[in-house]
């Protein structure tokens, strides 16, 4: 476990956030299954995202760097190999879910062997649809056990109470499979939806080359800083409907801290607070974020529609009023939604966090200790999932 300190003090006052793990480890199935002829640009290095490329060459696919583009040159599941293969996913649900889903097209014997708290994050949807498609999965601790091929029908309906993920994989093997994918109770992610959507389009239309956006739930951090200490200029960026987290920017714009331009968006601290009620069921990965940016403006503020933060890398829900409490912030849930109790006050202490190896909540307790005293942070390199070099923002 790595302990990192973190001093009271700015962020750079340049940010270029790294590029969207969601639009490329979509963008990675949908090569994977159109094969020859698919470039895929500006990658990110968050291991969601270099585990899954590890994945697709261990099944076959061997897809070749040249320069910043990942070359394929074979399809799922012509590339197939014979023999049980064990595959190791880590903790990324949209590695293991797009993974697992992907291999039901095959018939070799996979293993998955998921992370300790992914393999208790919702499963019962894929364990179903294995199942409905006439193929084998089975869960025992942490290995996800799968053996197709599944039979797919022409249409196929999916639970998304809990997860969208696995009606957005089944809906990425459209473009192999026909089968219309119809989400249920699609009542959260919405947008991740429309993500998927437009980008089986997109490929649809064999571009060669996909260049993968930069990703607005990491850009979230130092937006909120901005917002409550200094200006930090982000180059490169625009404001994209289609990632959830990018409703941030809405809600910075409403209080009058962003100026855009062609080529970057400032932001600059608010100069009037006031309460801010926000529906967060589209954009749960936000919420860690929001809780310490309302922390520390003025107001009551609620976020609602939170229900399946318990269903993330930690027990998120619990966390952020955990977090909220270290700093001295009242705050309090009913399970479906967070009521924080702002204020501009910062706590004269140091403080030595110790967090659950979840990389929202780890990016969200540095900014509460960068904002006040400083202290000690860990595990600094739970970061590592989503954004490698965020620390780097730290070194002015």
């Amino acid at each position: 476990m790595q302990i990192l300190k973190i001093p009271k003090g700015k962020l750079a006052d340049k940010a270029l956030v790294p590029p969207s793990k969601s639009y490329a480890n979509r963008a990675l199935i949908l090569a994977s299954l159109w094969g020859q002829g698919i470039r895929i640009t500006n990658l990110p290095d968050a291991t969601d995202v270099t585990n899954l490329i590890k994945c697709l060459g261990a099944i076959g696919l061997n897809p070749e760097w040249a320069g910043t583009n990942l070359c394929f040159g074979q399809s799922f599941p012509d590339c197939e190999g014979e023999g049980e293969l064990v595959l190791d996913v880590g903790e990324g649900g949209t590695t293991a879910r797009f993974l697992a889903t992907l291999l039901l097209l095959g018939s070799r014997p996979y293993t998955l062997l998921l992370g300790e708290r992914l393999k208790e994050r919702p499963w019962e949807e894929f364990l179903d649809l294995a199942q409905l498609l006439g193929a084998r999965a089975t869960l025992s601790g942490r290995a996800l056990q799968v053996q197709g091929p599944g039979i797919f029908p022409s249409s196929v309906t999916i639970d998304c109470a809990k997860t969208t993920q696995f009606a957005t994989a089944l809906k990425l093997l459209g473009i192999r499979t026909g089968a219309l994918v119809i989400p249920k109770n699609l009542e959260v992610s919405k947008s991740y939806w429309r993500m998927t959507e437009e980008l089986v389009v997109t490929f649809a239309q064999e571009n060669s080359t996909y260049t993968v956006p930069r990703d607005w739930s990491s850009a979230s951090y130092p937006l909120a800083f901005a917002a409550l200490n200094h200006r930090i200029e982000f180059s490169g960026l625009s404001f994209d409907s289609l990632q959830a987290d990018s409703k941030f920017l809405i809600l910075l714009r409403s209080l009058g801290c962003v100026e855009e331009t062609a080529g970057s968006i400032f932001i600059s601290p608010l100069l009037n607070h006031r309460s801010v009620e926000l529906d967060v069921s589209d954009c749960l990965d936000l919420v860690p974020t929001l809780s310490y940016f309302l922390a520390h403006v003025e107001g009551q503020h609620r976020l609602t529609g939170v229900e399946n933060l318990v269903h993330k890398e930690s027990d998120r829900l619990s966390e952020v009023i955990r977090l909220l409490s270290i700093f001295d912030r009242q705050a309090n849930t009913n399970g479906s939604s967070i009521l924080i109790h702002g204020s501009s006050q910062r706590i004269s202490r140091s403080v030595d966090l110790r967090l659950p190896n979840d990389h929202r909540m780890v990016m969200a307790g540095a900014l509460f200790l960068r904002h006040h005293a400083g202290g000690t942070i860990a595990p600094a390199e739970a970061v590592e999932k989503s954004y490698p070099r965020f620390f780097d923002l730290f070194v002015v």
